[in-house]
Order: structure tokens, then sequence, then C-alpha cells
């Protein structure tokens, strides 16, 4: 223990590495039903499927990858559905950004179903609840990242069911923020049983 009562950076106190895999950063981890879902920071490092049914020895089952400009660096997954952002990451350009859905009822070979798109940066961080998509995504129209949820009873067909937004937020519809730029935006929607 250091003076300050806290273990030195990189030790803790009943935790034991048994596995380890050399996959590149992550931005999010999901554990679901003996398989990890890793959302990756950087390019062209998307998203990536791990069998952990045997923690000693974890096995890269299926990596997608996404294209320049891109981050994936998040990951939802409920039964066979996966969701992953698509969101720009260190470009100016407008590449193709929104929501992705996939089958991965075949772990090993993710099949993308559908493709949400939004405008600008694209969706930030999200939820799922398995029906229920709660997404913070820029769109055509509106000043930063506002809330959304969309509809996935039929996960090729996602809709949206409602959006929210900070009065100024919306300027096709008139409105004039009251502070600069992006400064106050909605960072991810979290849902909390019926809220």
């Amino acid at each position: 223990m250091a003076a300050n009562g806290k273990p030195p950076v990189g030790v803790s106190e009943n935790i034991k590495q048994i596995g380890r895999t050399d996959l590149p950063g992550g931005g999010s981890v999901v554990v679901e039903n003996g398989y990890a879902y890793v959302g990756h920071i950087d390019p062209p490092d998307g998203t990536s499927v791990i069998d952990v049914q045997d923690p000693k020895n974890p096995k890269v089952v299926a990596q997608l990858e996404v294209p320049e400009g891109i981050h994936s660096h998040k990951v939802r997954v409920s039964g066979d559905v996966m969701l992953i952002n698509y969101e720009r990451y260190k470009t100016k350009k407008e590449p193709q950004a929104g929501l992705k859905v996939f089958d991965i009822s075949n772990k090993s070979k993710p099949r993308e179903i559908a493709f949400y798109k939004t405008h600008g940066k694209g969706v930030h961080r999200f939820t799922f609840d398995g029906r229920y998509a709660y997404i913070s995504p820029t769109l055509e129209g509106y000043v930063g990242n506002i809330a959304m949820i969309l509809d996935l009873k039929n996960p090729e067909k996602p809709e949206e069911v409602c959006r929210w937004w900070m009065p100024g937020q919306w300027l096709a519809g008139g409105e004039k923020p009251t502070w600069h730029g992006t400064d106050h935006r909605c960072h991810h929607p979290i849902r909390r049983g019926d809220r």
C-alpha cells in the first residue's frame, strides 16, 4: 500500500490475471454467454468477438474493421443482435456515420443486417435493452449530440421512436444556443428501469 492508502498503479488486490489477448485498446467490453465483444478505439480495428468460455485461453473468433475516419468504440449485445456505433474520428471528411446492426447467431461470422445513418459525427454512445437502442447521434439541423430512441423490434429495420434535445440545439427549428460550439450536448442517454 502506498502512503495515501491506495494500491500502487498496476496493482490490485483480489484480482489475478488468468488469460490475455493481443488485441488493441478497447472503448467498451461486453460479455454475454461466454463471448466478449470489444469495441476498439483506433481504425482500422472496429469490433472483436472473443470466445471466453475458457477464460485461461480466450480465442478471437471474429474481427470487424472500420474504414478510415471512423471508429466503433462502443458495442452492445442482446441475444443474437449486436449494435456498434460508427462515429467520425480524427478526420474532417464526412464518412458514413450512424449505428450498425449485426446478426451474431454465428459468432465467428457477424452479418450486417442494418445501418441507421445519421449525419455529422454519427453516434457517440448508446445503450440497448434488446428492443430499444438509446443513442446519442448528431443530426442535420441540430448542434451537438441529442438523445434518440430507436425501436429494433425488427432489427433489420430500426425505426426512430422519439428524440430529445436541450433548448437551443434545434437550429433548423429556429432555436439559438446560449453557449459556444458543442459545449452542451447529450453525451449519452442512460436507461434506468422504465425511465
